[in-house]
């Protein structure tokens, strides 16, 4: 049976022999171990203090977050929660592979490929656990750093599905579990909303076409999913125009009513009636109108009534930028 290695009863390493085989000074950490709690955790018959293999590991994850800009502090919270396997998953994915080379995409200028282009992966793992260290710890600044850098090295897209959205979902999660204030969940969202915006602001002049509209379903509160959306679309030379959240459904009608947009996306995290009555209010419409429905909240039995509108739904992020930039082209010709 194999032993945990946080458990065996070995001699463990020295910190000068730490220092000298992960390349971090001895005065660095004996100021994590004495400020943060990281450090060695088993002692010789001696007395002297060791290093275990777990120790040096959770070093050695520390030294990678505070290099991207995780305040100490945070990431030692980070590490002394993560079991042995958890600090493995976040590590051995950046070793070097046979002949050397980091296992790093191709075309990353990046070599600890934290901010590389590809897709999901350990790298995408330490950019969430980076930001919610972040908000741990109410680092405004670092957690505004780590977006904008995410949004300069991916599109829109790539930033919300693999990094913005895991980081929101466990923001919340903590909160829920009451192991963070609910005034860092409020900060983590507030930052994001500042660079999204950010992104539609630089792209402004870009767009053209008719507007397509983008708006939650009342009393719907959740709406980063359609800050994403406009920025992505922004960034694609999409006009659109953002409703907010909680847009009463009197007043979505009117929005249509003036602007006669092509393209409709209604945005649900809450659970919707089977019989969505916002469909009646439709019968209004007499243009053609592609309503698009996202989110878990829709029901899986949706009609519309017979008219010029038509209903899709999206599985997802992609999906929608894709349908709606479809509708949008398709309206300028």
């Amino acid at each position: 049976m194999n032993q945990d290695p946080a458990r065996t009863a070995e001699l463990g390493w020295p910190i000068g022999a730490v220092a000298e085989r992960l390349g971090i000074a001895a005065p660095t950490l004996r100021s994590w171990d004495r400020r943060h709690g990281v450090g060695p955790s088993v002692r010789t018959s001696g007395n002297h203090r060791r290093y275990t293999e777990l120790d040096i590991r959770r070093v050695e994850l520390m030294s990678r977050l505070t290099a991207q800009g995780v305040p100490a502090q945070g990431a030692a919270d980070s590490v002394l929660a993560m079991d042995w396997a958890s600090i493995a998953e976040h590590l051995d994915a950046d070793r070097p592979a046979i002949g050397g080379q980091p296992r790093t995409p191709a075309g990353s200028d990046d070599p600890r490929g934290a901010l590389d282009e590809s897709g999901p992966g350990a790298d995408v793992s330490d950019l969430v656990e980076a930001i919610v260290s972040a908000a741990r710890t109410m680092d405004s600044r670092t957690m505004a750093q780590l977006y904008h850098q995410v949004l300069r090295r991916r599109e829109v897209g790539s930033a919300w599905v693999d990094v913005f959205a895991p980081a929101l979902r466990r923001v919340g999660d903590l909160w829920e579990e009451g192991r963070l204030g609910v005034q860092s969940e409020h900060l983590t969202s507030e930052l994001l909303q500042s660079e999204l915006r950010a992104v539609v602001r630089a792209n402004r002049l870009r767009v053209a076409g008719p507007p397509v509209i983008l708006a939650s379903a009342d009393d719907e509160q959740h709406h980063l999913p359609l800050l994403a959306l406009e920025a992505e679309l922004a960034r694609r030379g999409v006009a659109s125009l953002f409703l907010g959240p909680r847009v009463p459904a009197d007043a979505l009608v009117s929005a249509l009513r003036e602007s006669r947009p092509r393209a409709l996306f209604l945005w649900a995290s809450l659970a919707r009636p089977a019989e969505e009555p916002f469909w009646r209010r439709l019968e209004v419409v007499d243009w053609r109108l592609d309503v698009v429905i996202g989110g878990p909240g829709w029901s899986d039995r949706v009609a519309l009534p017979e008219g010029p509108v038509a209903l899709t739904r999206v599985s997802g992020f992609g999906s929608a930028v894709e349908l709606l930039a479809t509708v949008s082209e398709e309206s300028r010709r």
